[in-house]
């Protein structure tokens, strides 16, 4: 398993939030193109809408930190491209901080660093 973090700074500014969230609601809707299906139930959803929408809300409270653990296990190749490109856009333009779960170190050039928890863990078991 491998964790995978993406970093922006970011400023400290503040706005009214209520109305914030309205914006970034309005914004993400578009732009992780939840329109055709924002009133659908969430059991008729296909999984790569599921995790559209589990990104929208992770993201509406334009959050410091993001954790994804395993977003994209259950997408296809082209899904999880696309997925993985949206999300890192959207937390870059929030300047969000992405910790980004996967099994799957191929991902590991998409981000600024990338941990092995496994050496991780044998590095501590070996030290202590």
């Amino acid at each position: 398993m491998v964790v995978l973090l993406s970093r922006e700074p970011r400023e400290v500014v503040h706005h009214d939030e209520m109305h914030l969230a309205l914006v970034r609601s309005a914004v993400l809707q578009q732009r992780l193109e939840l329109g055709a299906f924002i009133d659908t139930a969430v059991t008729e959803l296909s999984v790569g809408q599921q995790q559209r929408v589990a990104a929208a809300r992770a993201l509406i409270g334009a959050p410091e930190l993001v954790i994804a653990d395993e977003p994209t296990s259950a997408l296809d190749h082209d899904a999880r491209e696309a997925f993985l490109r949206l999300l890192l856009a959207e937390c870059k333009s929030l300047r969000s901080t992405l910790v980004f779960v996967s099994h799957d170190s191929s991902l590991a050039p998409q981000f600024d660093r990338a941990i092995d928890l496994l050496a991780l863990n044998r590095a501590v078991a070996e030290a202590a």
